[in-house]
């Protein structure tokens, strides 16, 4: 049925200048072409012969410009200006008809009407798309006022669709092809990506810019051959190639890294995608395979490996450990060589808490709490800890240091923990030699001066003297030498390291030092706590006990009892002895080093008829290093 409009001046005007309105009705159709259309100018000329008219065409329009697309009876490439019959078209829900122009004053001064061939007779529809998207419009033009009959209405609605469908189909094809022009633009100009298609067997299909560039092969070298040419002979070998192509179809995909080769043999390690081509049904057509070099990539991490596996070792070589606190979220990380050194389980969570009470010197801990001291903090400190899960004491030194954000506050905490257990006892060790040196050259001296004063004492000539001291002197250096350097060999007689040791302090009077003793064999390491032991005693015995009076003498001798080794040391008829107000460190060294080294126990007795040391070790202990 014919649309009616009111063709009044008023309701024209009033409409046409609505430019709002009209930019709303105007499409988002993007020219096609320019080139003519075979299939839209037979359509148009279908049209003008079937409603008998001079004049058809198809009008397209866009927000930038209008143009007839297919054109029959008029010679035009673009309307004119001013009020146009297409305008007021896109206006109407159906066919837009103007029977006669010429009474209709908002068309009457329109070129069409009054130009050389006055057209009076207008009927127009809109062509639009799937989505409603406006094209433009269909019209036909006749010279001489008329109208449409209802069959004619719908033939020109028909033809409308017909129009519509095509310049539908051709707006989608230019879309997909403008689609495919961006997709292979991407493609050629992906030069650092290899970008290959091949078919279900292997063999290549495409090949872009980006892989020839990598790979050195050009796409005519290339195209027919089979990709696995591309792998290494070794994957060859191993028919990785056709693995790689069934677990793509299996999982969708197959994304590796693994070395290739080029055209001129070299290798490089490739990063990777392998994955099935579908078509619209869904069945597979063959593969698309994706690569970029990653080899200075490879090589940088791998150097990284390195130098961190070098710092790995260097941190397990030296003790050392380090940690990272975030004190915003509370998380830590520690390396391994944290949980060794303070014996944290490798399945134990580590929290701030229990790090910090690892962390809290030994000697600070207080019964009822297991925190000392609180995070954050920086700087440098030493103390002991005990181990979590042997309890043992340990040295450590902790170097902290504090990160701030942008705006100061501190948010992160990072420092590194070392075992420095080692060096603490080797510290300790070297104070102890010192002082037993200082403490060994005025038992020197003193053992000098008591050799001096026995042998002046007990002798009636100079040079009877002399001979005496010379000898009690060399005496002493034997002694000295066996002290410094312990035993030459192994294991030493019991008996004989005795007599060598104590042979400074006899002189010519043996009875004044008297050994009674089953053979016994100590071990190099006994051996030596044996004669600085003996020293020990024997520089008491001459500075203060048995050895400092004419009369006095020693008696030393040792048995074994129950798998026991029992030693004594009984000094006679020497001055009265009371104990020491305060042990010096002589007497801490017979005690310990000798107990120590025999893993047994080591006492001294003062008596008032003269000082005795008794030790009691294990039989085992005696040639075996603790």
């Amino acid at each position: 049925m014919e649309t009616i409009w009111d063709t009044s001046a008023d309701n024209l005007n009033g409409l046409s200048e609505s430019s709002s309105l009209f930019q709303a009705m105007l499409p988002r159709f993007t020219t096609i072409n320019r080139e003519n259309d075979p299939v839209l100018d037979n359509l148009v000329a279908l049209a003008a012969g079937i409603f008998d008219v001079p004049v058809a065409a198809i009008n397209l329009i866009s927000q930038e410009q209008q143009i007839f697309k297919a054109v029959h009876g008029l010679d035009l490439s673009a309307p004119p200006a001013g009020h146009s019959f297409c305008r007021q078209t896109l206006l109407a829900d159906d066919i837009f008809i103007i029977s006669d122009a010429s009474t209709t004053p908002v068309f009457a001064t329109e070129p069409f009407v009054q130009g050389t061939t006055s057209y009076r007779f207008y009927a127009g529809i809109k062509l639009t798309g799937r989505d409603d998207t406006i094209f433009g419009t269909l019209l036909i033009l006749d010279t001489k006022p008329r109208s449409l009959t209802a069959s004619q209405l719908k033939d020109l609605r028909r033809l409308a669709k017909l129009a519509s469908a095509h310049i539908d189909m051709q707006n989608q094809l230019y879309q997909q092809q403008q689609k495919q022009r961006l997709n292979q633009l991407i493609i050629d100009n992906a030069l650092d990506y290899a970008i290959i298609t091949t078919a279900l067997n292997g063999q290549v299909t495409s090949w872009n810019a980006g892989a020839q560039k990598l790979f050195g092969w050009t796409e005519e070298e290339i195209l027919k051959s089979s990709v696995d040419i591309l792998f290494t002979p070794e994957e060859r070998e191993k028919n990785i190639p056709d693995m790689r192509r069934v677990t793509a179809l299996h999982h969708r995909q197959d994304a590796v890294e693994r070395w290739h080769l080029r055209k001129d043999g070299s290798r490089f390690w490739a990063s990777g995608q392998l994955l099935p081509l579908y078509d619209q049904n869904g069945h597979i057509q063959g593969f698309l395979k994706i690569l970029i070099d990653r080899t200075i990539v490879r090589d940088q991490q791998e150097r990284l490996r390195e130098q961190e596996e070098m710092l790995r070792q260097s941190q397990e070589a030296g003790g050392i450990g380090a940690f990272d606190i975030n004190l915003v979220n509370r998380a830590i990380t520690v390396t391994n060589q944290i949980r060794q050194i303070f014996g944290i389980a490798p399945d134990r969570t580590i929290t701030i808490e229990l790090f910090e009470n690892l962390m809290s010197p030994a000697e600070n801990k207080q019964p009822d709490t297991s925190v000392s001291f609180a995070l954050p903090r920086s700087g440098h400190s030493e103390y002991r800890i005990q181990r979590l899960d042997n309890q043992e004491e340990r040295w450590v030194a902790l170097s902290t240091e504090l990160i701030p954000d942008d705006e100061g506050k501190t948010i992160r905490m990072r420092g590194i923990v070392q075992d420095i257990t080692a060096r603490k006892l080797a510290e300790e060790q070297q104070a102890m030699l010192t002082a037993e040196l200082v403490h060994r050259s005025k038992n020197i001296l003193a053992i000098i001066q008591g050799i001096a004063n026995q042998t002046l004492r007990n002798t009636t000539s100079a040079e009877g003297a002399r001979a005496a001291f010379e000898a009690r002197i060399m005496a002493l250096s034997k002694a000295q030498d066996v002290l410094t350097h312990g035993t030459k060999s192994s294991s030493a007689d019991l008996t004989e390291i005795v007599a060598n040791s104590l042979s400074v302090h006899a002189g010519a009077d043996e009875k004044r030092i008297r050994i009674h003793g089953t053979s016994a064999i100590l071990g190099s390491r006994q051996s030596l706590s044996m004669v600085m032991a003996l020293h020990e005693l024997g520089t008491n015995a001459v500075k203060y006990g048995a050895l400092s009076t004419p009369d006095g003498y020693i008696e030393i001798s040792w048995h074994f009892e129950n798998d026991r080794f029992l030693f004594i040391w009984a000094e006679r008829d020497g001055p009265v002895v009371t104990k020491p107000e305060r042990r010096g460190f002589g007497s801490r060294l017979i005690e310990r080093t000798l107990a120590a080294s025999l893993g047994g126990t080591a006492e001294l007795h003062y008596r008032p008829q003269g000082l005795e040391f008794r030790l009691n070790a294990p039989a085992n202990n005696m040639r075996h290093d603790l």
